[in-house]
């Protein structure tokens, strides 16, 4: 009897140990696994993020430099064109007096 009752304790304790080792060691890899699929999902979002961000960037800066080309743009043919009227209404006035003069003489 003495001889069974240990066999038997031995062979619960043995069980026990195994079914403790593969609760463990199943713990430990769904631990491992969710762990992996957190850092991908995390790196996912992060490379997203720093895409978008980059994306805005550019855009941005294309747009910037888009307003900043119309407004020198706008500018430059502003003065072309006051420039160009100014030396037309003297060039004018000018010739007129002159042909004005030589009519009268």
């Amino acid at each position: 009897m003495a001889l069974n009752s240990a066999t038997t304790s031995a062979v619960n304790s043995a069980t026990t140990s195994t079914a403790l080792n593969s609760a463990t060691t199943s713990t430990a890899l769904n631990s491992a696994t969710t762990t992996r699929a957190l850092n991908s999902a995390t790196t996912s979002a992060i490379n997203t993020m720093t895409t978008t961000a980059a994306l805005n960037s550019a855009t941005t800066s294309a747009l910037n430099s888009a307003t900043t080309t119309n407004a020198l743009n706008a500018a430059t043919t502003s003065t072309l064109h006051s420039v160009t009227t100014s030396t037309l209404n003297s060039a004018t006035t000018s010739t007129h007096a002159a042909t004005t003069s030589m009519l009268n003489s």
